[in-house]
């Protein structure tokens, strides 16, 4: 309509924002979508990147009740208090996947991965968005049956005859997209590739390159306790 209308410059900013209101709503696959779009301004306009831009560090929280139950269902205590001294009640940081709290353990309880660096007391505290699989799985679904849509549209703007090789390839690359992202949930996988990198980068005499510790006596499927660095 704002194109009919002739005045699709001035609209730009506020269909921009109404852009990044529908991926924020839509969820987890939506918003890693806008993420990587917001640095395509070859595909998107300023203004819809500019807007989009905001997905990478502001997406909007999960209730910290519902993280609070989830730390305590997984770590299995009543009082998270019996193993945080102190824990901060909001995150300090929210993705699409999940959202990071800041901690300080309790001395003496919990080891990290590399023992001999000594004891790890502050942590950053991983917590996966409930339901954040289900919703996943639902999405790329979804784009699966829409992609050969979205082809046959984009195509007969540009007038080009769509071959089955367009579809193809197009379904290949939701594919491909989704299994990366399907693999950053999962945070037992995470934190096996960050010890992973820590021994590489030791076997390479590259001590200097660091990565945060796991706890690996913390670790669960929708939980992750990791070394605090700053910087």
């Amino acid at each position: 309509i704002d194109y009919l209308r002739g005045w699709p410059e001035a609209s730009e900013p506020e269909r921009a924002k109404e852009c990044l209101a529908l991926c924020e709503e839509l969820g987890p696959t939506f918003i890693k979508l806008g993420q990587a779009l917001s640095i395509r301004t070859d595909l998107i306009s300023e203004a819809y990147a500019l807007e989009l831009r905001k997905l990478q560090d502001a997406v909007p929280p999960f209730s910290d009740a519902q993280a609070t139950a989830i730390l305590r269902r997984d770590l299995g205590v009543r009082d998270l208090s019996d193993i945080f001294e102190e824990l901060t009640p909001s995150p300090i940081a929210s993705a699409s996947i999940g959202q990071v709290y800041k901690g300080r353990l309790r001395e003496g309880n919990y080891k990290p991965s590399d023992d001999d660096l000594g004891e790890v007391r502050n942590v950053a505290v991983k917590v996966r968005r409930p339901g954040v699989l289900a919703d996943i799985a639902l999405d790329l679904y979804v784009l699966r049956l829409l992609t050969p849509l979205q082809v046959r549209i984009s195509n007969a703007v540009n007038k080009v005859k769509t071959e089955k090789e367009d579809i193809d390839t197009a379904l290949a690359l939701v594919d491909e997209w989704g299994r990366g992202f399907v693999n950053e949930v999962d945070y037992v996988a995470e934190a096996t590739n960050t010890q992973e990198f820590s021994s590489a980068m030791k076997a390479r005499g590259l001590g200097a390159v660091i990565s945060p510790r796991v706890v690996t006596d913390l670790l669960r499927e929708n939980v992750l306790v990791t070394e605090w660095i700053d910087g």
